[in-house]
């Protein structure tokens, strides 16, 4: 080490004894890292970060000691080799709540996706479609039937659960299902609720018609 670099540090090592301060206190009161302090204090001006935070730190320490910290610069740092190649493997310190660019790439493309699949969940139509419910055996509007027994017949995606007039139905590895029921003359109803998995519901209603062949053919008896 050259005497210049050693007047700094003598100049420094001086006015911390003549306040009674150690590194640490002169730290806590300049708030620059002790690692630092401890570097210039000894001279190790490669452990030190790029010059321009060197000449912020040097103004602190002389504030706090009662030093022309300028003065300081333009004496023992300007001209100082050492100190103009410290840093150069030093990064700025990076802020620990600052998403990286990547990452937030990927939240935004995990967002949009998971958008776009809960959208295609909850507007998929559940009646008529593949994934949903397909009755077989029942017309849109009225069926007739002249049996008082009647299987209703159809399939149901496998991430479905299905009620007729709330009973379940329990379809097969497949999702085909068949369901025997027993009709009263007139108009019958059968309410059929599938629930999905995530929680969605939906219900469609059907209508069976029963008339007995008997009293079909009173009725045609009659009109004649």
């Amino acid at each position: 080490m050259n005497e210049e670099n050693k007047s700094l540090s003598n100049t420094i090592v001086a006015a911390l004894r003549a306040r009674n301060l150690t590194v640490g206190k002169l730290a806590e009161a300049t708030g620059v890292s002790e690692r630092f302090l401890d570097s210039i204090v000894e001279e190790r001006f490669d452990n030190l970060p790029p010059f321009p935070y060197v000449r912020g730190y040097l103004r602190k320490v002389g504030d706090a000691l009662g030093l022309d910290g300028e003065e300081l610069i333009r004496e023992y740092l300007e001209g100082n080799e050492a100190v103009k190649r410290s840093g150069k493997n030093d990064r700025l310190p990076e802020n620990r709540f600052e998403v990286p660019k990547l990452k937030n790439k990927i939240i935004v493309t995990g967002v949009v996706v998971l958008f776009v699949l809960l959208y295609a969940v909850f507007r998929t139509p559940l009646f008529g479609d593949v994934s949903g419910l397909t009755l077989r055996n029942l017309n849109d509007e009225i069926t007739y039937s002249t049996t008082s027994e009647f299987t209703v017949s159809g399939k149901i995606g496998s991430a479905y659960k299905l009620t007729l007039n709330g009973e379940k139905i329990y379809p097969d590895e497949k999702g085909n299902f068949s369901k025997e029921i027993k009709l009263n003359e007139g108009f019958n109803t059968l309410v059929f609720e599938a629930k999905k998995f995530l929680g969605k519901e939906s219900t469609v209603t059907k209508q069976i018609f029963y008339q007995s062949q008997a009293v079909e053919s009173s009725n045609q008896n009659g009109e004649e």
